[in-house]
This record gives C-alpha cells, structure tokens and sequence, in this order.
C-alpha cells in the first residue's frame, strides 16, 4: 500500500486522469496545472509522489466532468479522489475539490490533507494495545488550563538547558525540556496523553536532571496539542470567541493523528475551512457541520501551537474625490495665464 523507505520518506501513488473531452481546453489545463505543481515542489512534500496508473494509485485527481460512476468505483476502493473544477457555480472549492485557476499552496494544502488521511495506511498494527490507567479525575475546582499554562510559560523561557520532571499523583512521570520543544516519557504515558485519559492539571512541575537514556524524546508540539485538546470542551484563554482566525501551517496529523475515526475527520475538515477562509468557533462549525466541541477543542489546540492567528480585518481606503480642483480665480483666468505663458495671446 506505501512503501516506507528507511533512507527517506514515504512514497504515494497518484493518478492524474486525463480529461474525457480532448476540446475541454480548460479542464485540460486544470490537470495540466496540477501535474506542474508536482513536478515543481518534487522533493519539498513530505511524502514522495509517484504517478502511476488508476488500478494502482492511492489518489484519483480527475476533473469534475468525470462519470459520475467511475469516481464511486475508485471511492468504493478506498481511493481518495481530488476533483478539479472550472465552473465554480455547479463545481465549487471544498476540502477535496480545486477550482481553476488554484495557486500553488492551494495543491500543497490539498497533498497535506491527503497526506494526513493515508497515514493510517503507514502504521502497523501495534500487538497489544498499552494499558491506559486513567489519573486522578480534576476537582471542579481545578484548573484545568494550568498544565498548558505552565507549557507555555516554558517556551517562552527558551531555556533548552533546563529539565523539569513533571509527576502525578499515580506515579506517572514525563520530562520537558526547558524550551518547551521536546518531552520525554515511555509509550504507555504517551498513550495516556494522546487518548486524553490523563488528567495533566494533577501533574507538579520540579526542575530535574535530564530523563534517561532509555526513554525516547517526543516534538514538544505532541504533547502542546494533545494537552490542550483534551484539556477543556470550553474555549481556552487564549482564544476568542467572536474572533476570526486565519491558517498559518498545517498541523503535521502524522504526529497528532487522533485515533478516533469521528475526530479525525472533523479535525480534517475544520483546518480545511480555516484554510480556505478566516473564521471564528461559531462559523467554522456551521460550515463544516462539526460538534461544537469538536471545532472548539481543535481551535484550541491550534492556537496553542502556533498554528492560526488573528485574521487582520480589511478596512477599505477611501476613494479619492472625483472632483478636480478648481485653480484659484476660476478656469477662464487659468486659461488666459496658460496661454499668455505660452505666447498664444489671450482671447
């Protein structure tokens, strides 16, 4: 299905279907288009990707006048379909349709998306799920924010010479580098984390030698996005309720892939939206008919990562009058002066 490569990334199979109508000039460009950005960020993605035919590839990129059938075949497959519009009224842009003319962070964005879907088909079934031990519930008075707090306390603090061991009630232990851009612990806490199955506002912070050796280290932004995800279904601090948000980057789903099928598509769709057009909790909801807890929580995370910001509202110039400046003395005295200067003689 994908061949993991130990030298370099993993390659995808993709399919670009040429247009049914040779006259389409347009829907014939549209592909064309595609195909170019390919060959053009050949060796930025993060996958590699290989063109092959429909029978073998993972990715159908088709126009959208392709039969209506063909494409429910390549989807009963368990292929992912792109389409390419160019009639954006009957066509329009979505999370898996492009419409012409699309710029080149449009695809890049598109393969992201894809890419965050096929990852699943990487990993190999693990032998024995880890056993998850819930930590002591919060306390309704509790913060539950504290934890992220601290994270970002830390970062800010860009002291990557510091460890801080953080240790809770049942014994559980992870260290976090002083920066805030790596975390340490063993693969049943790590489990815990991203299953949201460990309550962090109980862990207590205490700087600390390093971790040791046998225990891998982790991106600091896993746990920053699992922390905060799971944190609270209410709006953090640092997010705005009625506030419009814009995409910076992608988050790299490959490292904050949820497990839960229901999520991850609602975190897909809501980061397409964000990617497409600004928007608040409540509009990106509505367009991608997400839980609200759903849309706030990935909102949350998000913004803890750096990974949206404040859309800049557009405030519109006002136009320049229309009217010319009358010269001092009225026009038939500016005349008169012009033409005495240029030795006409006045009339």
């Amino acid at each position: 299905m994908v061949s993991l490569n130990a030298a370099g990334p993993p390659q995808r199979r993709i399919a670009l279907i040429k247009p049914r109508s040779a006259s389409d000039e347009q829907a014939g460009h549209a592909v064309q288009l595609f195909d170019s950005v390919l060959w053009v960020f050949k060796g930025t993605t993060r996958s590699v990707w290989l063109s092959t035919s429909d029978d073998e590839a993972q990715v159908i990129v088709v126009h959208h006048s392709e039969h209506a059938a063909r494409i429910d075949a390549w989807r009963v497959a368990g292929k992912i379909v792109i389409k390419l519009s160019t009639d954006g009224a009957k066509h329009p842009a979505g999370p898996y349709t492009l419409l012409y003319p699309f710029p080149a962070v449009q695809v890049l964005g598109m393969l992201e998306r894809v890419e965050a879907e096929l990852e699943g088909w990487t990993e190999a079934p693990a032998a024995a799920a880890p056993e998850i031990i819930p930590e002591r519930p919060s306390t309704p008075s509790s913060d539950p924010w504290s934890f992220v707090e601290a994270l970002r306390t830390l970062r800010s603090l860009t002291n990557s010479t510091l460890w801080l061991e953080c240790k809770g009630a049942r014994g559980v232990s992870l260290w976090v580098r002083g920066d805030g851009s790596r975390y340490v612990c063993d693969n049943a806490t790590a489990a815990t984390i991203r299953a949201g199955a460990l309550d962090l506002s109980g862990l207590t912070l205490q700087k600390s030698a390093p971790p040791p050796n046998n225990l891998s280290a982790r991106p600091g932004q896993e746990l920053f996005w699992f922390a905060t995800y799971h944190a609270s279904a209410a709006l953090a601090p640092w997010v705005e309720e009625n506030a419009n948000y814009r995409l910076i980057r992608w988050p790299d789903f490959g490292r904050v892939r949820a497990s839960d099928d229901v999520v991850r598509s609602a975190q897909i769709r809501i980061v397409a939206a964000l990617a497409s057009a600004a928007g608040s909790v409540a509009t990106l909801t509505s367009r991608t008919q997400s839980p609200i807890e759903h849309t706030t929580r990935t909102m949350n995370a998000l913004a803890c990562c750096g990974l949206i910001e404040p859309a800049k509202a557009t405030v519109e110039q006002p136009r320049p009058s229309s009217q010319t400046p009358v010269p001092p003395g009225g026009l038939k005295h500016f005349l008169r002066n012009l033409r005495k200067h240029l030795g006409l003689g006045a009339r």
